[in-house]
């Protein structure tokens, strides 16, 4: 029994130190151009509210960005996730906000492979459906997910398109 326990807190030591090995950073870009980084694991948290993001960290005051100030958040892992919307997306959502069924109609999309994704703001796929080029109308039922933001990516190979959506 006291083997087992001292197997288990070797292995537990083991996992935390590993953990921080696989440290990474979140680079919030501003439109302005000003770009700051943050490591993951100094950020205490993260709130998004009233149209604005506020990072605190475990050693400053917190930073408030506008949302539609930000040109997009960069994790290193994970790749660009911009965060504005522009007028030629080759996909639309509606509703935003959503309860229920999220619809995904995708405009540029004929005789292509791909897959539709949605992201949780950790960068999680919590979502993932394939491309049929036969459709161009999805619907997705999200009654499943958390009150918040999250990120809809479509990916066709050669092009990655990102809008978030707010799940009520």
């Amino acid at each position: 029994m006291r083997h087992k326990k001292l197997k288990l807190g070797a292995l537990l030591l083991l996992g935390l130190g590993l953990t921080g090995l696989q440290a990474q950073t979140m680079y919030v870009k501003e439109n302005s151009g000003t770009q700051t980084a943050y490591a993951l694991s100094n950020i205490k948290k993260m709130n998004f509210s009233s149209g604005n993001i506020t990072v605190s960290t475990t050693t400053g005051n917190p930073v408030t960005y506008s949302l539609s100030g930000i040109r997009y958040l960069n994790f290193v892992d994970l790749g660009s996730i911009p965060l504005a919307d522009k007028p030629n997306e080759t996909f639309q959502i509606y509703p935003n906000p959503v309860i229920d069924l999220l619809n995904i109609k995708l405009s540029d999309m004929r005789n292509q492979s791909g897959v539709i994704e949605i992201l949780s703001m950790e960068g999680k796929v919590v979502y993932s459906q394939a491309i049929n080029s036969n459709t161009n109308v999805y619907q997705i039922n999200v009654t499943s997910l958390l009150q918040g933001i999250y990120l809809c990516k479509i990916n066709n190979g050669i092009r990655i398109e990102t809008i978030k959506f707010y799940k009520q």
